[in-house]
């Protein structure tokens, strides 16, 4: 990898930590000062939101370093551990988001949230058997795919802070907030998919042929 892709992907990352620093901390905070309706506990819905948000930490600290090269070549100990806390993590946090996802009271969501949350537990389950098998080539494309689920909050926060601009067109709150849910979900895969699959594949249909 050439020093220029190095630190693009070192921006990237910036960026996306940043981010979900931002929207943790403000999602604890929902957590902490949220109105629970009548009858509901702390151990009711509230504890649900805080063990998936908690466990959104390792899974963004963590998903820099495992892409790293580095630390696959020089501590593949080291790479194996963090693979192993990532996949628990991440398997529990979908667990939780699939609970929250479908229980939600916004209805407009549920749908979007519960089929995200189903995938990500989906791909996460896939890259961890695929480790276990040394399918390493499969192993990697599933762990991106979990990680471009798992940063589908980050998404969906960045487009309702813009959403004047992104959705404005769409006069209804509740469909632009069910168009943010299924936009967050679906965006991610699709640019992962290109990346992953669609351009490799159809690269070599654009290469210039020697006459």
């Amino acid at each position: 990898m050439n020093a220029a892709r190095r630190w693009g992907w070192a921006g990237f990352w910036l960026i996306v930590a940043v981010a979900a620093a931002w929207f943790l901390t403000d999602s604890f905070a929902f957590i902490v000062t949220r109105e629970a309706p009548t009858g509901e506990t702390f151990w009711g819905r509230r504890i649900w939101y805080f063990a998936h948000v908690a466990l959104a930490i390792p899974v963004l600290l963590i998903a820099p370093v495992q892409f790293a090269a580095l630390v696959r070549v020089r501590w593949p100990w080291l790479h194996r551990a963090l693979g192993r806390t990532y996949l628990a993590a991440s398997l529990l946090a979908g667990m939780f988001a699939l609970h929250l996802g479908s229980t939600i009271a916004a209805q407009e969501t549920q749908v979007p949230l519960t089929l995200f949350a189903a995938v990500w537990i989906g791909f996460t389950l896939i890259a961890w058997q695929a480790a276990r098998r040394r399918r390493v080539d499969l192993h990697r494309a599933f762990v991106i795919r979990a990680t471009a689920i798992a940063l589908s909050f980050v998404w969906v926060r960045m487009m309702a802070a813009g959403d004047g601009v992104m959705l404005g067109f769409i006069e209804n709150a509740e469909l632009r907030a069910a168009t943010r849910g299924w936009l967050s979900f679906v965006l991610p895969l699709l640019a992962v998919e290109f990346w992953l699959s669609w351009w490799p594949a159809a690269k070599p249909l654009f290469a210039r042929t020697r006459d």
